[in-house]
């Protein structure tokens, strides 16, 4: 079978790392059989694209959790620290 990258809203895209590969002709019955290997590499490249991806944007989540869990922590203890002062005026 012919495969092509399309997009979301079934345009034909280049190499972008969002896109999922869909049949061309979908009256032709395609099996796991018929990839070639060149089909395969170019599959497995994408698939290792998006694991790339993947983990970078698991790493940014984390940093970013860590930074909100700072700010948070400061502006808790600035809050604290105002509330005790004005009670102590």
């Amino acid at each position: 079978s012919d495969w092509k990258c399309h997009s979301a809203n079934g345009q034909s895209v280049g190499n972008d790392s969002t896109v999922t590969p869909t049949p061309i002709d979908t009256g032709i019955e395609g099996t796991s059989e018929d990839i070639t290997a060149v089909e395969a590499a170019m599959l497995r490249r994408q698939i290792i694209k998006l694991n790339r991806r993947l983990h970078l944007l698991e790493e940014e989540n984390k940093e970013r959790s860590r930074r909100e869990m700072i700010l948070y922590s400061i502006t808790v203890a600035f809050w604290l620290f105002s509330s005790w002062f004005w009670l102590r005026r």
